[in-house]
């Protein structure tokens, strides 16, 4: 979609790139796909590496105030989420989603309240149900159109507050979800020989920023962010299996994740296997029988 000046909105300039890519992706030539894909590592390292530190700086310079005022604009955002340099706020983006059905939804005497977002689920309510002149079903079907185009995940929509868990905190799972048997995906981001024991060393996969870890020998990865910012690990120092970030001392156990200083996030930690002198990274799962 173009603008009245005729440039293209960002959120539609990305599916354009997006689509180049994957076509790009499955191109029938090994040797093009290896250049696309080396391509995007080589950019994707170049773009990350500046803007956390470009994000280090402005927070330092203007503190919270004016990172707040810079994320309120959408195409900022929406960059800074794509490397993962700010939190996903999918509470925000479920609201704008809705913004784009709830004027003309209270046209009509009806107000759309978003109660919660958990995963792919989202809990709203509806008021002024009784005297509106738009039946439920037809409000349902605009509010799930508009979380679908606005919201990645999407799954599915609840009206009302989320239900409490059962004593207990028992959660029914079909038993067909049972059935279901997942494996992980394992890439090779490095070889063995390239971290020496109490070495880091920052790989990515799949866009993910990843740390490397060699504790006497074994390896660990975990997120290469310090808790929740956006400020990479890579330049810490470990020794044995405390890692201590560069920045501000913040301290974590590589094997678990844990913040061990004080209080605070832990890092995300992903599966790790060696093989054949390789160093494999879990992401992701996939269903038993289908294509790795």
């Amino acid at each position: 979609m173009s603008d009245a000046d005729g440039e293209v909105a960002p959120d539609d300039l990305l599916e354009v790139v997006q689509r180049a890519i994957d076509r790009l992706g499955h191109h029938t030539d090994p040797a093009v796909r290896a250049e696309v894909e080396a391509l995007l590592a080589g950019i994707d390292a170049v773009h990350r590496t500046a803007l956390a530190r470009l994000v280090d700086s402005l927070q330092s310079m203007g503190g919270d105030a004016l990172m707040t005022r810079l994320l309120a604009d959408p195409a900022i955002r929406l960059l800074l989420m794509s490397y993962d340099l700010v939190a996903v706020d999918r509470r925000l983006m479920a609201e704008e989603a809705l913004d784009d059905v709830r004027g003309h939804l209270h046209a009509h005497g009806l107000d759309v309240e978003l109660i919660d977002v958990l995963g792919g689920v989202v809990y709203v309510q509806f008021h002024g149900i009784d005297r509106s002149d738009v039946p439920e079903h037809l409000a349902r079907q605009d509010v799930e159109r508009a979380l679908k185009a606005g919201l990645r995940g999407f799954q599915q929509l609840e009206i009302g507050a989320r239900k409490a868990t059962p004593s207990g905190g028992s959660v029914f799972v079909p038993l067909a979800g049972l059935r279901r048997l997942n494996r992980p995906v394992l890439q090779v981001v490095a070889r063995t020989t390239d971290i020496e024991p109490g070495a880091l060393r920052g790989v990515s996969a799949d866009n993910h920023p990843i740390l490397l870890a060699n504790v006497g020998g074994q390896f660990h990865a975990v997120q290469d962010r310090c808790g929740d910012s956006p400020l990479p690990l890579q330049f810490s120092t470990l020794e044995g299996h405390v890692l201590t970030c560069s920045w501000h001392g913040c301290q974590y156990d590589v094997r678990t994740g844990h913040r061990l200083d004080r209080s605070g996030p832990s890092l995300a930690v992903y599966p790790v296997n060696v093989a054949d002198g390789n160093v494999q990274v879990a992401i992701a799962v996939a269903p038993v029988g289908e294509p790795m």
